[in-house]
């Protein structure tokens, strides 16, 4: 608009015709555009920006059982009910907008398509991961592959079948994973952009989504192939020789992968990026002040024990107990004690360095379980909102995980050699370096692998938001999710003689003396419902051939 008005100003203050250019040089219109690889690349570059998933996407497990924030969470608890509005379907639909945008606009392209064939692959990925998004949430949606316009009858479509929504997103991350460069071919200023690793891991975890929910949920019977392609995509990645895990920070690697130092190191696949002055966050002093949730016991109890590479409560593990605060931290895997802050630890973080983690719940970081969150803690002292570290979408242990389940849960074993491969080499950390797992060892002690396997991805992953959707697909979530929700052991232990309670905290205990911080009486799980979310009440109205919403929401 304020072009128009300049445009016309300057034509009345002319009596004759004047040879003038009045294109706007800041605003481009679309006949003027994608003449050049790098009109694509501005393009894209608005994706990398606005619609990777990123810290402020809620992915905290706050929604599940293996997390608290400072209050109830309604989707853990089961309390929720559809809401007329969601930013996810709005947002992603815009995002494949856009994506789909570019891919037409390379149709037309001028110049040598082989120019922009990357690009091009690029925004199909994000058509891709956009469409995972939606699936990943609402399972059933409508698929979107051209720019919609006010006839388009997708508009007034149902919506496709989460079967063909999972072929869909795997076949496209077939076509153009070829056409993406390796991660040891990027430029110094393309890191960040989307890789060859980077639409494999994307297959690999839509793929190990689709094949376990096939298995458990039955909505398809071709789980077996699914998995196969998660075994596939995650073995082309293993052996590509272009990831690893971070090892850089010496023993405190594991904490420190999720800060500054993790940055552009080997374990990084993609990454929604930041930078100093430019694009900041503020994580850092959320993590601080415990907003981002705390740890429950949950969480706490799956963490084996280092000398024997035993759960806590088998008898033989070693495990020292609960009367004081460091007995349970004790021989423990330490990436236990790089995700949770232990009190009387030192610590720094983003406002102030050599701090001192005091048991009080309501004294930084702020709890309700008693247990401190210590990962993500950024140490660069800066504004609240200056953080610059990146939000890891894939990473190399990840793809291990997904490796080691997907080979489990299609053939219903697994070989010490393909353990030695995947879970081994993530227990095998620098810093971590916990016992392998072994078929001998699990035998021999009663065990039973998918436990394991299923207790290694949540260890590894915990607070990156894998948890609700894990327990969704692997149709545990109703036995997982209506246990009360507890905390620490305060009766008879160190927290009690210090008075660690925050003020107005009940201090209910179970008869074993651990915290409740939620009872199981305002806990519920309602199955098929709650193992899916509503879809919008507002586009149903709007498109009522979306109906019916999703199995027991109305």
């Amino acid at each position: 608009m304020k072009y128009l008005i300049i445009i016309s100003c300057i034509l009345l203050s002319f009596s004759s015709c004047q040879d003038m250019d009045l294109t706007p040089k800041d605003d481009l219109s679309d006949p003027l555009f994608w003449k050049t690889p790098n009109d694509f690349v501005l393009e894209l570059n608005n994706l990398y920006d606005s619609s990777m998933e990123t810290f402020s996407s809620g992915k905290t497990d706050c929604d599940s059982d293996i997390a608290f924030g400072l209050g109830y969470n309604d989707v853990s608890n089961g309390s929720w009910i559809a809401s007329e509005n969601d930013n996810d379907w709005n947002n992603l639909y815009a995002y494949l907008r856009q994506s789909n945008m570019i891919i037409e606009k390379a149709e037309s392209y001028s110049g040598d398509p082989k120019e922009i064939e990357r690009y091009v692959a690029e925004a199909r990925f994000f058509r891709a991961y956009h469409h995972w998004l939606l699936m990943r949430k609402f399972n059933s949606v409508p698929i979107i592959k051209r720019v919609l316009t006010v006839d388009s009858e997708e508009l007034t479509a149902k919506r496709n079948s989460q079967t063909e929504v999972e072929d869909f997103i795997l076949s496209e991350l077939e076509d153009i994973y070829k056409q993406l460069p390796l991660q040891k071919e990027l430029k110094a200023e393309e890191n960040g952009r989307i890789t060859q690793g980077a639409a494999l891991a994307l297959k690999a975890r839509v793929a190990l989504f689709a094949g376990t929910w096939a298995k458990y949920h039955q909505h398809r019977q071709d789980y077996q192939q699914l998995l196969d392609q998660a075994i596939t995509a995650a073995e082309q990645i293993r052996t590509s020789g272009q990831y690893a895990l971070y090892e850089g920070s010496g023993d405190n690697s594991y904490r420190y992968l999720f800060i500054d130092a993790g940055d552009n190191s080997q374990e990084d696949i993609l990454s929604n990026r930041y930078y100093k002055d430019i694009r900041t966050h503020g994580t850092a002093s959320q993590i601080a002040w415990g907003w981002w949730g705390t740890p429950t016991k949950k969480l706490a109890e799956m963490y084996l024990c280092k000398s024997t590479g035993l759960p806590i409560n088998n008898p033989n593990s070693g495990f020292k107990g609960y009367k004081k605060i460091e007995d349970e931290f004790a021989d423990r895997d330490p990436r236990m004690a790089q995700t949770f802050i232990i009190p009387g630890r030192t610590y720094d973080n983003n406002e102030q360095h050599g701090l001192t983690c005091s048991p009080g719940f309501t004294i930084r970081p702020e709890t309700r379980t008693g247990y401190k969150l210590w990962k993500f803690m950024g140490e660069i002292i800066a504004g609240s909102d200056k953080a610059e570290y990146d939000y890891h979408i894939f990473r190399y242990a990840e793809v291990l995980l997904v490796l080691a389940e997907a080979t489990f849960e299609k053939d219903g074993r697994i070989s010490d050699d393909l353990l030695n491969q995947t879970i081994n080499v993530v227990r095998g950390r620098k810093g971590v370096e916990m016992p392998r797992l072994t078929n001998a060892f699990v035998m021999a002690n009663g065990l039973d692998m998918q436990t394991e396997i299923r207790r290694e991805r949540t260890i590894e992953l915990a607070f990156e938001g894998f948890r609700r959707d894990d327990i969704r697909r692997w149709k545990t979530a109703k036995e997982e999710l209506e246990q009360p929700i507890k905390g620490i052991n305060y009766r008879g232990t160190e927290y009690e003689e210090l008075e660690a309670l925050n003020q107005g905290n009940p201090g209910l205990v179970d008869e074993d003396g651990f915290l409740i911080v939620e009872q199981q009486a305002n806990r519920r799980f309602e199955d098929p419902k709650h193992y899916y979310y509503p879809l919008p009440l507002s586009q149903l109205i709007i498109n009522p051939n979306l109906k019916p919403n999703n199995p027991g929401w109305y």
